[in-house]
């Protein structure tokens, strides 16, 4: 069995690649996705947009509850230009008539790879509540404008997946490990294969005593089920 961990409004190009795949699944969402106020301080950089040379969408989240505050700046149409993390954040991007472009490794060191190249020096970045990785990945001059919180779900019924045979577990994010491990601890009886987006995530997993570990090609939601097709 497959399990979709994504949260809710970010699964269902997932699901309906595993439905169209054929192998029995589930969805059990660990994380939930919540908007939230940007502070005052990144209200201020909206008014100060013009001193950015490049504007960051760090996820499709960060496009549905940030790009709104973007595009009503009265410099958002002076060619500014947007980096999007990956292709499903440029989708998100595309269908608001925003143009962007994506580093070849779909994650914060290519957005990173991105900005040394084009030597960008002040760089707005549209994220969750929680740092980004960028942060650390640059010596460039970064804001953010946090528009949104990634939050533990609650009440995760694990019972569904438990003593089902064989797990295959998609896991995205960083947070999404931690869940795991709280939720469903190492156990020798039940196998159980994990197909992570990044190395990032795959060391972490390990950390935990998960050692059965696929490591998908990209975090894209293809390359993801192919991965747990063929760990399957």
């Amino acid at each position: 069995m497959i399990v979709n961990t994504r949260p809710k409004d970010l699964s269902q190009k997932t699901n309906a690649l595993l439905e169209s795949s054929g192998k029995k699944f589930i969805h059990i969402p660990l994380t939930k996705i919540v908007k939230t106020d940007p502070p005052i301080k990144a209200m201020q950089h909206i008014k100060n947009l013009k001193n950015y040379d490049v504007v960051i969408f760090t996820s499709q989240s960060a496009v549905r509850y940030g790009a709104k505050f973007f595009q009503e700046s009265p410099f958002s149409n002076k060619n500014i230009p947007i980096l999007a993390i990956g292709l499903a954040t440029q989708k998100a991007l595309d269908k608001l008539n925003l143009t962007s472009s994506i580093p070849s490794t779909f994650n914060s060191e290519g957005l990173a790879n991105v900005i040394e190249k084009m030597g960008y020096k002040k760089c707005l970045v549209f994220c969750g509540e929680k740092k980004p990785q960028i942060l650390s990945l640059t010596d460039a001059n970064i804001d953010t404008f946090p528009c949104y919180a990634s939050n533990d779900e609650k009440n995760i019924d694990v019972s569904k997946i438990k003593s089902k045979g064989k797990l295959i577990i998609l896991l995205y994010t960083y947070q999404s490990i931690r869940v795991l491990a709280k939720e469903l601890p190492v156990n020798e009886n039940q196998q159980t294969t994990l197909v992570v987006a990044s190395k990032r995530i795959e060391d972490l997993a390990m950390e935990y005593g998960f050692r059965d570990i696929v490591l998908a090609d990209s975090p894209h939601d293809a390359d993801m089920i192919e991965a747990a097709l063929r760990a399957d």
